[in-house]
């Protein structure tokens, strides 16, 4: 049965941080707030969770792997290849509301077992996330929450809850409305920044 767990920050309840983390562990998705719109997470290395992800959210190309969440850039080092140039990059970003695409590492295709060569991914503005993500120790694969019958994004958990409990293990909500917009996505992958969307960070900071 999925759970809707009213939580805090400032700081977060530890309690509360275990129990999402064994939801994670025990390959379950679970839906975050990411400073910007919600999202659906899991372990980056649970098959049955990205299983999950996919059947939650149907419009994600089947040939673009999903981000993955981290908590700071040297996590994000482990998953993606972060030289002077782009350690420059990602340091004035983040935490913020962009994606990054890396070329992805051998550590993280050997982990995965797959071929992969590039990888997008975030550190959220959203401090609960980011605890969380530090008591898990690890990145969480995310996909965005879908938009909802009338093409809005979802801001608020209830809605979240109330959509897709049915089909996630749990909603962690603050009770705060979020922004509902998208990350601005910026392509690292060669010696110049590409930016792949205009969202809500502000390119002014590069």
């Amino acid at each position: 049965m999925s759970e809707h767990l009213y939580t805090f920050i400032n700081p977060s309840n530890p309690k509360h941080l275990e129990r999402i983390d064994q939801v994670l562990q025990n390959h379950g998705v679970v839906a975050l707030p990411m400073g910007t719109s919600w999202a659906f997470c899991c372990n980056y290395m649970s098959k049955k969770g990205i299983d999950k992800l996919r059947k939650l959210n149907p419009n994600h190309p089947d040939d673009r792997p999903f981000s993955l969440i981290c908590n700071e850039i040297s996590m994000i080092s482990q998953v993606g290849s972060v030289g002077n140039q782009n350690y420059r990059t990602l340091n004035k970003i983040f935490p913020g509301p962009f994606t990054a695409i890396l070329s992805s590492n051998r550590q993280l295709s050997k982990r995965l077992g797959e071929k992969r060569q590039t990888v997008g991914v975030r550190i959220p503005n959203e401090p609960l996330t980011l605890d969380i993500i530090t008591h898990h120790g690890e990145p969480l694969v995310a996909t965005s929450v879908p938009m909802d019958d009338d093409g809005q994004m979802m801001t608020m958990g209830y809605q979240v809850f109330e959509e897709h409990g049915h089909a996630v293990d749990m909603v962690v909500d603050l009770g705060d409305d979020l922004p509902g917009v998208e990350t601005t996505v910026l392509d690292l992958t060669g010696d110049e920044i590409v930016v792949i969307r205009e969202g809500s960070g502000a390119l002014g900071i590069l």
